[in-house]
């Protein structure tokens, strides 16, 4: 069997000497991950926090090898007090694992190598796994804008309105079997982009259909030379931090995207906005 060995450039691997993750036929093994990103230690002090953060790092690394949390079958996690942080360490690896259900241990240590690190999460994974899950994975397209679509009447559902041509928005839908499940908007300024309507039905939530659209819209995105996605939210910020959005000051965003639709509707300080940088 052809073995793969992938590294992230961390520090750590280098002096250790080990690979982030390593493919052995469809076996995949990643190593104990940490919350710490490019930009340093994700969620210092929550144990919430770096818990998505340590899956988010172990989604990226199982999909450069064309895998995903979906094909997870073990999880580990090590964690520094069991007693005050189970509670978020279980609630965070639920919710992004929660549809999977891989087995998993979660075992008390004496200290990480940071000590700002509360928890490490290694994986195995089986590629194709995922499949035998859900069956399928959600299938994304291009959407028309008219007012007799489908994409019209699940917009309306949820009382958002349908994009006007005038709004220089773009649209994807997601469908399971056949059915309509989610939706997502977004509008480009420059090399900077605006996402928004993001929208999954009650029955397909946990199916990963959320995750599938927003991916969709970066890699075309990136595909077109945009470098910063940008979106406000006011009850949702938690979930878009799954997907590696993180928070930014409003004087920090450029005029053309405060001026987009999506953007405008808020004043200052009734949103939280976040950005994903490619």
């Amino acid at each position: 069997m052809r073995r793969v060995s992938v590294s992230s450039g961390a520090p750590w691997e280098a002096k250790v000497g080990y690979a982030r993750l390593v493919k052995l036929g469809r076996h995949i093994y990643v190593s104990g991950t940490t919350a710490f990103s490019p930009a340093g230690l994700i969620g210092d002090g929550d144990p919430y926090a770096q818990t998505a953060q340590c899956l988010r790092n172990i989604d990226s690394a199982l999909q450069r090898v064309g895998s995903g949390l979906w094909d997870v079958v073990r999880t580990r996690m090590f964690v520094i007090d069991i007693e005050r942080d189970f509670d978020s360490i279980a609630r965070a690896h639920a919710e992004l694992l929660g549809a999977v259900k891989p087995a998993t241990s979660m075992v008390q240590v004496s200290r990480l190598v940071d000590a700002r690190m509360l928890v490490e999460v290694e994986a195995d994974a089986v590629l194709g796994a995922g499949r035998a899950v859900s069956g399928e994975r959600p299938r994304i397209v291009a959407a028309s804008l008219p007012p007799d679509s489908d994409l019209a009447g699940m917009l309306e559902s949820v009382d958002l309105p349908l994009p006007a041509e005038s709004d220089r928005v773009s649209m994807l839908k997601a469908y399971l079997s056949g059915e309509l499940v989610g939706c997502v908007g977004y509008g480009r300024y420059g090399d900077a982009a605006v996402l928004h309507s993001l929208v999954v039905i009650r029955e397909a939530k946990g199916e990963g259909v959320g995750r599938a659209l927003v991916t969709s819209v970066i890699d075309r995105l990136r595909e077109s030379g945009v470098r910063q996605v940008f979106l406000a939210t006011t009850d949702t910020s938690r979930y878009f931090g799954y997907l590696g959005f993180t928070p930014v000051e409003r004087n920090a965003i450029g005029a053309p995207v405060l001026a987009s639709p999506e953007l405008a509707q808020y004043g200052a300080d009734e949103a939280t906005y976040m950005c994903y940088t490619i």
